[in-house]
């Protein structure tokens, strides 16, 4: 038995369930409507008796496809293919009939179609439709019947329930489609919902086993006893505590497509610090006009960092109380520079052959950037970046 209630379809995107649930309760509407539009008509001897039987004709047997295939395309190609016809019966065959109700009912099909199948198909029906009422106006005697009609003294009672009903189907189609509308942008959001939070809860798990990772690897440096061994094994650990300082800001902020890169820098240079366990006081100092990095460049920018915050503090600041780093990051048309300074004193030669500077150069060129580097009163390095790839401007 048919169910008032749209069935299930194979349907994924909630905008094609959507248009099927509302082809399915506007055939389950209009039906009994142009029935008892139908016993009304006949009543009266109007000729648009015509009209209701044809809508009854056409949305059973829209509603039978609907329930026998459970897919709407067909049944909307059919729908816009009899609505046409309909239109043009109305216009240019049935002799009573009214120029303002055919013109509702050519609109009326004309939204379904835009909304159903497409606004280039929309288009086109509007637009026959349309031009059929003008040539029916000015070459086919409508003209004289819509004088007639607006002339007359007496209130036409066929008339008048004809442009009325036609106006109550086409305020119930545009009300179901704003409905629809609605319901799709309410199961979006649902979904939305729900996958930040097991979006969150990804970025818990992979920065759980980072930290796991890293304390692996810490047990095995012990193992090592051997000092070079295990410097080499805690600068592995801060690479990978870099990437999992990313995924638990992520999952603690509102906003997981982006990630403020000041508070990133500041909790990072704090936990280099303690990982390395300095006892030089190191002043962070961040200038930016970039308030957001996209999630997709910041695991390249933040192994840069760790880069660069990690050779500070072991060879800038190795005999310093209080060190100073600056960070800035400037725009200029549509490139993006990262100015990132020292005020340390390089006990040992900076080699641009070590793992770190090549790791550096390879991330920059991943994001395909530019590095350059000076050795006068600290280390500066210089960062260019195009502006389109990662960042988002402060406001």
């Amino acid at each position: 038995m048919i169910s008032l209630k749209a069935p299930k379809t194979n349907y994924s995107t909630q905008q094609d369930i959507g248009k099927f649930n509302m082809m399915w309760e506007i055939c389950m509407l209009l039906i009994p409507t142009f029935l008892v539009l139908l016993v009304i008509h006949l009543i009266f001897g109007d000729t648009n008796w015509i009209t209701s039987l044809a809508a009854v004709l056409i949305f059973s047997t829209n509603l039978y496809l609907l329930f026998r295939l459970r897919k709407f395309e067909l049944v909307a190609t059919v729908s816009v293919i009899l609505g046409m016809i309909v239109c043009q019966v109305l216009i240019f065959v049935v002799p009573d009939s009214k120029i303002i109700s055919d013109a509702l009912w050519c609109i009326l099909v004309g939204i379904l179609t835009f909304y159903i199948i497409g606004p280039l198909l929309g288009t086109f029906v509007l637009f026959v439709n349309m031009t059929s009422l003008v040539v029916f106006v000015y070459y086919g005697g409508g003209k004289e019947q819509l004088i007639t009609m607006l002339s007359a003294d007496t209130l036409d009672t066929k008339n008048i329930l004809n442009i009325y009903y036609v106006t109550l189907t086409l305020a119930y189609v545009v009300y179901r489609i704003m409905k629809n509308n609605k319901d799709v942008n309410d199961r979006f959001q649902e979904e939305i919902s729900t996958n930040e939070i097991l979006l969150k809860e990804i970025h818990h798990r992979v920065k759980n086993n980072l930290q796991i990772i890293s304390s692996l690897l810490r047990l095995q440096a012990a193992d090592a006893n051997n000092e070079s061994v295990n410097e080499h094994f805690n600068e592995a650990i801060n690479r990978i505590r870099s990437m999992a300082l990313i995924h638990e800001k992520m999952y603690s902020n509102d906003d997981l497509s982006q990630i403020d890169i000041q508070a990133y820098l500041t909790t990072l240079l704090g936990d280099i610090a303690h990982s390395m366990n300095t006892s030089t006081i190191v002043d962070l100092k961040v200038s930016s006009e970039i308030s957001k990095i996209d999630i997709k460049s910041i695991v390249p920018i933040s192994l840069i960092f760790n880069e660069l915050i990690t050779n500070s503090i072991k060879h800038a600041f190795k005999e310093k109380e209080n060190g100073e780093i600056q960070v800035s990051i400037s725009f200029e048309k549509d490139k993006v520079f990262f100015k990132y300074s020292d005020d340390g004193n390089w006990k040992s030669p900076i080699s641009e052959g070590t793992f770190g500077f090549e790791l550096i150069k390879t991330l920059v060129e991943q994001l395909d950037g530019k590095c350059t580097r000076e050795i006068e009163s600290g280390t500066h390095y210089l960062f260019i970046f195009d502006s389109n790839i990662m960042f988002y401007k402060s406001e």
